[in-house]
């Protein structure tokens, strides 16, 4: 486990970031903190380890998102990760989904501090409006199955065409590999793993292609 990386060189160093993005970092560390002490953000044995824990396991996947033009979703937020991460690092046109009433009042008070623009939607993800999505991504949320129940759901809510289902970008731990083989029982995916810079067991999962078996074809 990395350890010691809450300086702007050390952190940069992982993953580059300006200095005023590390200012930003810094203001959302001390809310977070602030807040921890009256709601359980996250877990309290991760406290002291937030920058590798939490901003840099998220801003690890600033490079899959950056060139992603349109909107990116991201499926229970909780504290802001990884979205509101990639957001404070730059990236547009970010939706937070958070059901907590409380936690969304937390990440609206990040984002005003932060002066990022970033949408903040205050619900179920079952009872999210749809709208047009490029990627959707999560941490530590759910199995890789519901997850993608979760995704479908959403894109069925589409009044137009039927959608495809859009690229899914998933922080996963050392149980990806179970969750992809249950998965594989009803779906056909097409997906790319790449390590985790913060857990050794784990993955970043970046799934483009997610069909239905054919069960009666594939007997």
């Amino acid at each position: 486990m990395l350890t010691n990386i809450n300086t702007y060189e050390n952190f940069s160093s992982h993953v580059f970031v300006s200095r005023e993005t590390y200012e930003k970092l810094c203001v959302f560390e001390k809310i977070l903190t602030k807040w921890q002490n009256s709601m359980n953000l996250i877990s309290k044995s991760t406290i002291n380890s937030i920058w590798v824990r939490h901003f840099l396991d998220s801003a690890q996947l600033y490079r899959f998102v950056r060139n992603v033009e349109g909107n990116i979703i991201d499926f229970g937020s909780g504290a802001g990760f990884p979205g509101m991460v990639l957001a404070i690092m730059g990236k547009k046109n970010i939706h937070l989904v958070e059901s907590d009433y409380k936690k969304c009042i937390f990440l609206k008070e990040i984002a005003m501090l932060t002066e990022i623009d970033i949408t903040i939607h205050n619900c179920r993800i079952e009872d999210l409006s749809f709208i047009n999505v490029d990627l959707i991504t999560s941490r530590a949320l759910a199995s890789l199955s519901k997850l993608v129940d979760y995704v479908e759901i959403f894109t069925n809510k589409s009044l137009g065409e039927k959608q495809e289902l859009p690229n899914l970008l998933f922080l996963k731990g050392k149980s990806y590999y179970s969750e992809v083989i249950e998965l594989s029982k009803n779906k056909k995916i097409s997906f790319e793993e790449y390590p985790s810079m913060t857990d050794r067991d784990g993955k970043i999962l970046y799934i483009y292609k997610v069909d239905k078996l054919n069960i009666e074809n594939d007997k």
